[in-house]
């Protein structure tokens, strides 16, 4: 009979009780791993964005892509890759963020019309000199300057100063890539969003006087839905 000697019985013994050690852990980290998913709740798939989308943009296959997340790991309002084919976006999302109810425009509405809420207003001005760089999204002042003599508001009061600013913190939901040559020569369109107030002061700026604009920090920007 073979007899083995201590030495390799201690190294038998000591593989025995690490394999026992290893068993009980993995076992262990398994049983955490099934009861942390449980807490968490089952996975969905819920949409994410595949690029940043400005506001007005109409949402296809391509600007999506599925993730599958633990519900209790999503925030309210999140919408499965399916729900979003077709609809609006009314409040700007960065690439890789969960696309939410509150980020989409009403099913029943589509193009611009899905990004303005109530008592708001889109216009679409002349900017005298260049917009390079303002995109959708972005957000601006409207400034008016109108000559000696004229400047006066649309209720016929005399503005101070020759140049006023007739709506603040604007958002530009579009930019015109093409202009015809008349309005080439005049300057560039831009279509903002604007307080029913400010499309009447915007209208009459745009009339009456030079209407330019000023780039303002995204904290001074409008809240794209009140």
């Amino acid at each position: 009979m073979l007899r083995r000697s201590p030495r390799a019985l201690l190294l038998w013994a000591g593989a025995a009780i690490v394999a026992v050690a290893t068993a009980l852990l993995v076992g262990t980290d398994l049983a955490a791993l099934h009861r942390r998913a449980g807490a968490l709740g089952p996975e969905v798939e819920v949409a994410v964005t595949t690029r940043d989308l400005p506001i007005g943009v109409t949402l296809d296959a391509g600007d999506v892509r599925a993730r599958r997340v633990h519900r209790s790991q999503l925030p309210p309002g999140v919408v499965p890759p399916d729900a979003v084919d077709g609809r609006v976006v009314a409040v700007p999302l960065v690439r890789d963020a969960f696309v939410a109810e509150e980020n989409l425009a009403p099913r029943e509405r589509t193009g611009l019309d899905g990004v303005v809420p109530p008592g708001m207003r889109l216009v679409r001005i002349v900017v005298a000199g260049p917009t390079a760089g303002l995109r959708a999204g972005a957000a601006v002042d409207v400034l008016a300057t109108f000559d000696a003599g004229t400047a006066v508001d649309p209720e016929g009061a005399a503005y101070a100063d020759p140049t006023v600013v007739v709506a603040r913190g604007a958002l530009v939901i579009g930019t015109d890539d093409e202009v015809a040559s008349d309005v080439a020569a005049a300057g560039e369109g831009l279509t903002l969003l604007v307080t029913e107030e400010e499309a009447l002061a915007v209208s009459y700026a745009g009339a009456t006087g030079v209407v330019t604009v000023a780039l303002v920090p995204p904290e001074d920007a409008r809240a794209a839905t009140t």
